[in-house]
C-alpha cells in the first residue's frame, strides 16, 4: 500500500511542475458547507478569499451559494448565485463588485479497471451580470482513494480547466493544479494542493498559487 501511494504521489506531482511566474505566488483559500435537504438535493455555500503579493495581500472574495440536484448517481445540475468584489488597482485601492450566475453540469464516474480512479468532470457556464461576460469552464480531476483507516483516506489529484472568454472568442486562462484530499469520515475533508495559474490578455502570465478548500457537510 504504501509503495503504490508514493509512487501515484510522485506521478500526481511530476503532472504539474513549479514554474517560473512572472507573477507573484498567490494562495487562494476556500471553505465549503454542504447541507443535505434531502437524498437529491442539497444546498452549497462556497466563501473563497485569495491572496497575491507573495500570499499577504488580500485581493478578491468570493460567496457561491448553490441548490445542487443529484439527477442521477453519476450526474448533478447545480445553479449558483455568486457574488464577488475585486480590489482594483488603482492609488485608492477601490474593490469592485460584480453578481455572477454559474450553471455547472457535473459528471462523476470510478474507472473499475484502472485502478478505481475517480474522474470528475465539471462544465460551467459563468455570466457576469455587471460586465455582461460570458466564461465557459470544463474542470477535468482524476484522483484515486488510499484509505489508511476506517474514517482516515488520503486520494492524490491531479486537475486541468481552461476557461474560454465569449466576447474575445478564445481561451483566456488555465488552471493546472496537483494535490491531496484528505477525507476524515464521511463529513470533513481538506484539499491542498499546487496549481499553475496562467492567463493571457497581450501575452500569457503565470502566477504559483497555493491552495486549500476545507469542505464539511451535514
Amino acid at each position: 500500500m504504501l509503495k503504490r501511494l508514493t509512487l501515484f504521489f510522485f506521478m500526481v506531482f511530476a503532472c504539474v511542475s513549479f514554474a517560473f511566474a512572472g507573477r507573484d505566488w498567490e494562495y487562494w483559500n476556500q471553505e465549503q458547507l454542504t447541507i443535505l435537504a434531502t437524498k437529491r438535493i442539497s444546498f452549497i455555500f462556497n466563501s473563497e478569499w485569495r491572496f497575491n503579493k507573495d500570499m499577504h495581500d488580500n485581493y478578491l472574495f468570493k460567496q457561491e451559494n448553490g441548490v445542487s440536484f443529484k439527477i442521477t448517481d453519476w450526474f448533478d445540475f447545480i445553479p449558483y448565485y455568486v457574488y464577488q468584489r475585486k480590489k482594483g488597482t488603482g492609488a485608492n485601492n477601490w474593490w469592485d463588485g460584480s453578481d455572477i450566475m454559474y450553471l455547472d453540469e457535473v459528471f462523476k464516474l470510478t474507472l473499475d479497471k484502472l485502478f478505481n480512479i475517480k474522474v470528475n468532470d465539471r462544465f460551467r457556464y459563468q455570466y457576469d451580470f455587471d460586465k455582461a461576460k460570458t466564461i465557459l469552464r470544463n474542470s477535468l480531476r482524476l484522483s484515486r482513494d488510499f484509505p489508511l483507516t476506517k474514517k482516515f483516506t488520503i486520494s492524490p489529484f491531479i486537475s486541468e480547466e481552461p476557461f474560454y472568454d465569449g466576447k474575445l472568442d478564445r481561451i483566456t486562462e488555465h488552471r493546472s493544479s496537483s494535490g491531496l484530499s484528505l477525507a476524515f469520515g464521511k463529513n470533513i475533508s481538506l484539499d491542498i494542493g499546487y496549481m499553475l495559474n496562467s492567463k493571457k490578455a497581450k501575452k500569457w502570465t503565470y502566477a504559483n498559487v497555493l491552495v486549500s478548500n476545507l469542505k464539511i457537510k451535514f
